[in-house]
């Protein structure tokens, strides 16, 4: 695990294909706010200038004179402080995500886990910090975004997150194939939509889950081979499969809106940054 032979390599292959569109939407809003000369914005938790026109008691030595050698007013350069938004990424990574059909490159548990670390490193460039729930503190660093990794790669037993604090307004990216009853998911997931509303459902699925591109005589198992069914003609039962999938889909996809949530189906015969761009121009949105 993974299937590729670096995550970290594939996590910023990936990256590189995405336009910052967020930080552009940002530098965009902060012209319209501020004018059209702005000094550039340093990463969260920095302090970045903005200007504002003298006023009596202000030091001379704040003056910025470049600016005000552009009108006939003196602007002060003004500091100010942001505080790092926090972003906490989790992925299912049980058995059931080392599913991996013929048509697939990679397994669910491989794509979940380049998609999340794709996402740690595009947060963490914006200065947010980055982190797995109930693991330690989120950071931004070089050890932090390998101790994330690590984490993505290891397997896990839960189907769903354990319990953990959700920062207020935090980003929040939740990677699974969500083939759990929807009951369950509400359940896991309905506290931190009622923290945030920066949240995401990236559904993983095999293109053979979703197809079910099977024919003739056939022995389905489960991944833990403590379940079988045998179906004599895997076509007559496709119409009623296609249903039920599609109906799971419209669920998580109705629970991620009940909450102001973004929702993407990342199918794993598909580019990752094809979702990933998908992801990232509504997250330039918020």
């Amino acid at each position: 695990m993974p299937g590729f032979p670096n995550l970290r390599t594939e996590a910023e292959r990936t990256a590189s294909q995405i336009p910052d569109i967020k930080r552009l939407a940002v530098r965009t809003a902060y012209h319209i706010l501020h004018g059209n000369n702005p000094q550039r914005r340093a990463g969260s938790g920095d302090a970045f200038w903005q200007f504002r026109e003298y006023q009596p008691g202000d030091m001379p030595r704040d003056i910025d004179w470049r600016q005000s050698a552009k009108t006939d007013r003196v602007f002060i350069r003004q500091k100010e402080q942001h505080s790092a938004q926090t972003c906490l990424i989790w992925a299912k990574r049980n058995t059931d995500m080392r599913f991996q059909s013929e048509g697939s490159q990679y397994s669910k548990q491989d794509a979940a886990a380049v998609i999340g670390l794709t996402l740690a490193l595009l947060h963490s460039r914006m200065g947010e910090l980055v982190g797995f729930p109930a693991t330690g503190r989120a950071g931004h660093s070089e050890k932090k975004l390998q101790e994330f990794e690590q984490t993505l790669m290891e397997a896990a037993p839960e189907s769903m997150p354990s319990a953990f604090q959700m920062p207020k307004h935090a980003h929040f990216y939740a990677i699974s194939d969500f083939l759990e009853p929807p009951a369950e998911i509400e359940a896991a997931f309905s506290g931190h939509g009622a923290r945030t509303q920066n949240g995401a459902f990236i559904h993983v699925l095999d293109p053979a889950e979703i197809e079910l591109p099977y024919e003739g005589r056939i022995l389905f198992e489960d991944m833990y081979g403590q379940k079988s069914q045998l179906v004599s003609n895997a076509v007559d039962i496709r119409q009623d499969y296609a249903e039920r999938i599609q109906a799971q889909i419209d669920t998580v996809r109705d629970l991620a809106m009940k909450w102001g949530w973004r929702y993407v189906l990342h199918r794993t015969d598909t580019p990752f940054e094809d979702t990933l761009k998908t992801l990232w121009l509504a997250e330039a949105r918020i």
